[in-house]
């Protein structure tokens, strides 16, 4: 009778195995035979936990629960189970069950399901996995947020969520091709990766932004340093088809409960904190309850903004920049304002980030060009000497094909002399630019405008900026000099920046400077130039010019009767605030 059974399964394309109802295997098929590896000699007479994985412990108790009563158990009605191969490999089986005779010997059909597995993982690949870069996608996203964000008001520690938005990434897939776009994104995913956390999760959610949930996160300042420590990460330069990419990345911290109670209400909250992120690029922002109100805000203004160049509102104001040694005014830097027809006179901290993050930039970059060249060029018949004009560029200018032309017009339209304007960039705005941009720079330099790095220090390479990057001038940000009388950490790292400086030829310049103490300190290092407070606030053109002209027809004081003590008849000033100090004009020479 087995042999009549034996010669007819093995007509047949599935495993099939039989087993009397101690689990001792009596025959099997070819077909079973090529799945598992086993000959018959090898297999006939020995148990059928010999197929099962060791992990699989409980197998030998549920088949004798299933012997007591042997319903038949069609195919797909048992819970897919893994055989083991004789090479112990395991394979995903697709199993039917029945009781074959009255002795109780029982029938097993085994499917191979490998390749329903492999499709079966690939349909869930393609739904929560992206296909460019390998990690989660949005939908993933939503669900896992959903859960994680699920009965936050009984767990003790809440969540965080980071999300990130590659700067400038339109201009590699524009200029490179996507396929090279495509390998960035990879390697951004590889770098975060790098230094995530076991439980931490990556999605790619938009075309260069990407979420991080950080689960259990009770301090959101952690969160706020781990991002910080991304953007480090990712900001080193990257050979991609020997293109050497040098991009970084802006992100937005929130924590919930405190900022969201909702996956909706987080992730409206977490697009502010990007948002405000991307004004500046390069940096990280953690949302605030005041920064709605904020964004809101300045958005109320853009549709004023954008016509404010049209009816001449725009306004440049001038801040004195001082040979430290002398006093003499040998420069000022050309600060934007804006002349707002109902609220007045606005300083740039509520506009200047519309600007940045937009076109307009650019055209109102060239009419700051345009003024200052002009300004600049009046100062000379003013102070008899050439005196320097400082522009600030926007970071969309540093890319713009316009900027040479721009500068060149400005110089010949005014007459200005090129060795009389420096442009000033950023150290974010520097390193986010390309290659074409430094040869840009060299251009310039050629025609000799000087290049200056503002807010020196801040940034993620300061000593690369210097060495790669065509640079005349160091603006050490006013974090360093402010409160340097009480922190000598600060004036340690004065000096190191100054001694930077002059190893690479370069002019060093204090920023931010508003007491007497800073003052002495700065000079003291040995800073050539000074800007701040203690020297002179921002002013209009007609403030600057007045006091070109009164200095040169008056010269007063040395460094010691600067910053050393009072003048006759002069308050004492030692340890004050520039904005209390009435007579900042009497100590600066022209």
């Amino acid at each position: 009778m087995r042999t009549t059974q034996q010669i007819s399964i093995d007509d047949l394309p599935d495993g099939v195995v039989i087993c009397d109802r101690s689990g001792t295997i009596q025959v099997f098929n070819d077909a079973f035979e090529r799945c598992f590896g086993y000959s018959r000699d090898e297999l006939v007479g020995r148990k059928v936990e010999i197929l099962i994985p060791e992990r699989f412990a409980g197998h030998e108790k549920l088949r004798e629960t299933y012997a007591q009563n042997p319903v038949s158990r069609p195919m797909g009605s048992v819970q897919r189970i893994f055989g083991r191969r004789k090479d112990g490999s395991e394979i995903p089986l697709d199993v039917s069950l029945s009781k074959l005779n009255d002795q109780g010997d029982i029938i097993c059909f085994a499917r191979d399901a490998s390749e329903h597995v492999r499709l079966a993982e690939e349909i869930r690949r393609s739904a929560y996995y992206d296909p460019v870069t390998g990690v989660f996608n949005r939908r993933a996203f939503n669900e896992d947020l959903a859960e994680a964000m699920s009965g936050l008001d009984i767990r003790p520690n809440g969540v965080c969520i980071a999300l990130f938005d590659l700067d400038h990434f339109k201009d590699v897939n524009d200029t490179l091709g996507h396929s090279v776009g495509d390998k960035l994104l990879v390697s951004f995913c590889d770098r975060l990766r790098e230094v995530m956390h076991d439980e931490m999760r990556l999605y790619r959610i938009g075309g260069d932004e990407f979420a991080l949930i950080l689960p259990a996160c009770a301090d959101p300042q952690n969160a706020y340093a781990f991002v910080e420590t991304v953007i480090w990460n990712v900001r080193k330069p990257v050979v991609v088809d020997t293109h050497e990419i040098t991009i970084g990345c802006s992100a937005g911290v929130v924590h919930a409960p405190e900022n969201g109670k909702t996956p909706d209400e987080l992730m409206s909250n977490a697009d502010l904190a990007l948002y405000e992120a991307k004004i500046i690029r390069g940096r990280v922002s953690r949302f605030t309850p005041d920064l709605r109100e904020a964004v809101e805000e300045r958005f109320a203004l853009i549709p004023e903004l954008k016509a404010a160049l049209e009816k001449d509102q725009f306004a440049l104001h001038f801040q004195p920049q001082i040979d430290i040694r002398s006093g003499r005014i040998v420069g000022a830097e050309a600060l934007l304002r804006w002349n707002h027809p109902k609220r007045g006179l606005l300083a740039p901290n509520t506009f200047i980030d519309l600007i940045t993050a937009s076109d307009m930039s650019i055209s109102i970059g060239r009419w700051v060009l345009k003024q200052a060249c002009a300004q600049a060029r009046k100062w000379r018949s003013l102070a008899g000497r050439p005196v320097k004009v400082a522009v600030n560029l926007f970071p969309r200018q540093t890319y713009s094909k316009s900027l040479v032309n721009d500068v060149t017009w400005a110089l010949a339209d005014t007459g200005l002399d090129a060795g009389s304007l420096e442009l000033e960039l950023t150290e974010n705005t520097i390193l986010d630019s390309s290659d074409d941009f430094i040869e840009v720079l060299g251009y310039l330099r050629g025609l000799g405008v000087t290049i200056g790095l503002d807010d020196f220090g801040t940034g993620y390479a300061s000593l690369n900026s210097l060495t790669r990057y065509p640079v005349d001038t160091i603006k050490v940000d006013r974090s360093f000099v402010s409160g340097s009388a009480r922190k000598p950490e600060n004036q340690a790292v004065l000096r190191a920046m100054v001694m930077l400086a002059r190893e690479f030829g370069l002019v060093s310049v204090a920023e931010g400077v508003e007491t007497a103490e800073e003052a002495q300190i700065v000079q003291q290092i040995g800073f050539n130039l000074g800007q701040g407070y203690i020297w002179g606030r921002p002013v209009s053109h007609p403030e600057f010019e007045a006091l070109l002209s009164a200095g040169r027809r008056k010269r007063t004081g040395g460094i010691e009767d600067q910053y050393g003590g009072s003048a006759p008849g002069e308050a004492e000033t030692h340890g004050t605030r520039a904005s209390d100090v009435h007579t900042t004009t009497q100590r600066v020479l022209v």
